[in-house]
C-alpha cells in the first residue's frame, strides 16, 4: 500500500489522494469533513506524532468552528445560514440510511475516517492511503440517482487526464483540423477501444462538426475534424490553463 508518510519528501506538498474525489468521498461527504480530510493529508505529511498533528490542528484557520454550534452571525444571509443548514441535513440523512451517525467533534469525525479507512492509526502516529483507495460505494447505503453519479464521476476523473492529453498533442500541432486513425489515437493515448470511444465522445462538443460514420470506421480509417479551440478555452481548460496551451 502506498500511503502519504510513504511518498512524503518533506518538500512542503500536500498530497491529496485522487481517489478521494475519484472514488466518491468529496461529493458524499459534507464540507466541515472535507476540510478536515485535506488538513489530515497535510498534517501526515509534515508531523511524525499524533501530538503534534493535533497541534497543527490548531494553526489551520479553515477548521475554526467546524463540527461546533453553527454562528448564525457568520453567514452573509438568513438564506446562506438556512441553505446550510438544508444542505448538512441531507448529510446526515445520508449518513443516518449507512447506520452512521454525524460527527459532533473533529475527534468523532476521525474515529469515522479510520473506520472506513480514509485514515490509518498506526498508534503514535495517523496514515493516510493513496494507493489502493476506499470506494465511497463500498462504505454507503446508495439510491439508483447516487450510484450513477458517482459512476459518472469515477469515470470522468479516468477519462479527464487522457482527454487533457489528447487536447494538448492537437493544439502542439498549431492548427484545428486533423485527420487521425483510431488506432494512432489509441496509440499516442495507450488505450484500448472501449476508452477511445470515451474520449471521443468528450471530444465532440469541442468540434466543428461530428465525427462522420464514427462508430463504423475502422482502425485504419481516417477521422477527419476540425476543433474549436474557443470552446476548449472556455468550457474545457478556462482562463488557469490558457496561456499554457497556446
Amino acid at each position: 500500500m502506498q500511503t502519504i508518510r510513504l511518498m512524503r519528501t518533506h518538500n512542503g506538498e500536500t498530497v491529496i489522494p485522487g481517489g478521494y474525489r475519484a472514488n466518491g468521498w468529496s461529493s458524499v461527504l459534507p464540507h466541515e469533513m472535507n476540510v478536515l480530510f485535506h488538513a489530515l493529508c497535510y498534517l501526515v505529511a509534515k508531523y511524525d506524532s499524533k501530538e503534534e498533528m493535533i497541534q497543527g490542528f490548531r494553526e489551520i484557520n479553515a477548521l475554526n468552528g467546524t463540527f461546533d454550534t453553527l454562528d448564525k452571525a457568520k453567514f452573509k444571509s438568513e438564506e446562506s445560514y438556512e441553505n446550510y443548514i438544508n444542505l448538512l441535513e441531507t448529510h446526515k440523512e445520508f449518513l443516518k440510511r449507512s447506520n452512521y451517525e454525524y460527527p459532533k467533534t473533529k475527534e468523532e469525525a476521525i474515529e469515522l475516517m479510520i473506520k472506513w479507512g480514509l485514515v490509518l492509526d498506526q498508534g503514535d502516529v495517523w496514515d493516510v492511503p493513496v494507493h489502493p483507495f476506499p470506494e465511497a460505494q463500498d462504505i454507503f447505503v446508495l439510491n439508483e440517482r447516487e450510484k450513477f453519479a458517482l459512476d459518472h464521476l469515477k469515470l470522468e476523473s479516468l477519462i479527464h487526464p487522457i482527454f487533457s492529453k489528447l487536447i494538448l498533442h492537437l493544439h502542439e500541432q498549431e492548427d484545428n483540423h486533423f485527420s487521425m486513425t483510431k488506432a494512432e489515437m489509441k496509440k499516442l493515448l495507450d488505450i484500448e477501444d472501449a476508452l477511445l470511444m470515451e474520449v471521443l465522445v468528450k471530444l465532440i462538443p469541442y468540434l466543428k462538426e461530428p465525427i462522420e460514420n464514427l462508430q463504423d470506421l475502422s482502425d485504419t480509417d481516417p477521422m477527419e475534424f476540425t476543433v474549436e479551440w474557443e470552446k476548449v478555452y472556455e468550457d474545457f481548460l478556462g482562463g488557469t490553463y490558457q496561456q499554457n496551451v497556446q
